[in-house]
């Protein structure tokens, strides 16, 4: 069901995008939506606008002429040290691109062309998840930690070797633990638009699941014909 035009409860949004179109779209909708939505065209307009103002979230684009959005994000995460929650919305869908943001800090990533609605409810739940949050890139469930900066994974402390694609896919479990991540929504964020056979995903999550276990992890649960989703170690499936 749609979120109600109240929905927004008038949160203020930063929409940093120098497409005046897509400016303007996102502008226009997410204001009837109840948000209270201010647009900076640049990566240094978005952080004159930081420095004036006092937002709830903001939505980046990668592309930006100058100051690239990724630079935005170094310098909101380590120089500035906010923890304005992000939402990346580019272009660029590569799994390196897709890296690069996470490392640099955003909360979450969604690729043109996107739904309205979709970004409606990605800021809703990254506002909601925000409340009371410090600047933490550390991400921890029982004994497994993950660093969204260095991208390192540990089980009790002990290292843990993953690919890069087994790194994605934990990390889009630990966006949310408990919440059920589809196998439409892993292959989109490991292959884009055009995901290979279906039994890449299958041997992708199999990869992880063994490096996880074999360092004591066993927390990832199949939800078949559903996706995958992370409960505590010792109750997966």
């Amino acid at each position: 069901m749609a979120a109600s035009p109240a929905a927004g409860a008038n949160h203020r949004i930063l929409i940093v995008e120098d497409d005046h179109i897509i400016a303007g779209n996102l502008y226009t909708f997410l204001e009837a939506r109840g948000f209270v939505p201010d647009v900076a065209y640049s990566g240094t307009g978005a952080l004159e606008r930081l420095a004036e103002q006092r937002f709830d979230a903001m939505i980046l684009d990668i592309g930006l002429p100058g100051m690239d959005g990724n630079a935005v994000l170094h310098a909101l995460r380590n120089d500035r040290r906010l923890p304005l929650p992000v939402l990346v919305l580019t272009a660029r869908d590569s799994l390196d691109d897709k890296l690069a943001g996470f490392s640099h800090g955003a909360d979450d990533y969604l690729t043109k062309p996107f739904a309205l609605l979709e970004v409606e409810a990605r800021l809703l739940a990254l506002i909601q998840r925000a409340k009371g949050a410090t600047v933490d890139t550390v991400r921890t469930f029982g004994d497994l930690s993950y660093d969204t900066r260095s991208r390192g994974v540990a089980i009790g402390g002990k290292p843990v070797h993953l690919t890069r694609k087994a790194t994605l896919i934990l990390e889009a479990l630990l966006r949310d633990p408990g919440r059920v991540v589809s196998r439409e929504e892993l292959e989109a964020l490991l292959w884009g638009s055009e995901p290979p056979s279906s039994d890449a995903l299958r041997s992708q999550v199999h990869l992880l699941r063994r490096a996880l276990a074999d360092a004591g992890f066993d927390g990832i649960e199949t939800m078949h014909g559903t996706g995958w989703r992370l409960v505590h170690s010792g109750s997966a499936a």
